[in-house]
């Protein structure tokens, strides 16, 4: 029976230390930091250039060791274009970045925890200025001015007899052909010698007689 006891004890204290070795070994893993999010947000399209890139941690990071925490943005292109300085606010890691190139930028980032333990990630977005998302829609719709214009072009143009009948007022009032005016002259003149030489006859014959 005390063999029994001796025994149960045993197991007991041998459970009890093996459960503290669990707990006190996992409390080192539990403290490791993670990321909380990023700006840009992973997979986020952005118009405006913010001049900076940041992440945020759940804890604060070690800071003691120089080069510790590293944030590296990567142009479309393949060119870093981060400047290299990493500023630690509180929780909050970031780096100033001129975000100029149209397309998708790769972000790579590293920290220490506050227990010493290394953590790193990657997280991307994507530069799209905002005068060439606007450029788009000006482009499948035609402006007014251009309507104008192709409407003008698709009239037809007046021939340019039209035209000068319609801005000559002297060819709208010519008159008719002078030759008609001609002959009358000419009848109304013979007619008008004609009675001359009657009347003369006339004269002459009255005083004979």
């Amino acid at each position: 029976m005390t063999f029994s006891f001796r025994r149960v004890g045993t197991t007991a204290a041998l459970t009890a230390s093996l459960a503290l070795a669990a707990f006190f070994g996992a409390a080192p893993a539990q403290a490791h930091d993670a990321l909380a999010s990023t700006s840009p947000t992973d997979g986020q399209t952005i118009t405006t250039n913010p001049g900076k890139v940041s992440i945020t941690l759940t804890n604060p990071p070690n800071t003691g060791i120089p080069g510790s925490n590293v944030l590296t943005v990567t142009a479309p292109d393949g060119h870093v274009i981060s400047s290299g300085e990493v500023t630690v606010e509180g929780a909050t890691l970031s780096t100033a970045a001129e975000i100029d190139h149209d397309g998708k930028h790769t972000v790579q980032w590293r920290a220490v925890s506050a227990d010493g333990h290394p953590i790193e990630g990657t997280f991307s977005f994507t530069y799209t200025p905002e005068a060439a998302a606007s450029a788009a829609p000006s482009a499948a719709t035609p402006s007014a001015t251009a309507t104008a214009a192709t409407s003008a072009a698709a009239a037809p143009a007046p021939s340019a007899a039209a035209t000068e009948a319609a801005t000559d007022p002297a060819a709208q009032t010519e008159p008719a052909n002078p030759a008609g005016w001609v002959i009358g002259a000419v009848v109304l003149l013979a007619a008008l010698a004609g009675l001359i030489y009657f009347l003369r006859r006339r004269n002459k014959a009255g005083t004979t007689a």
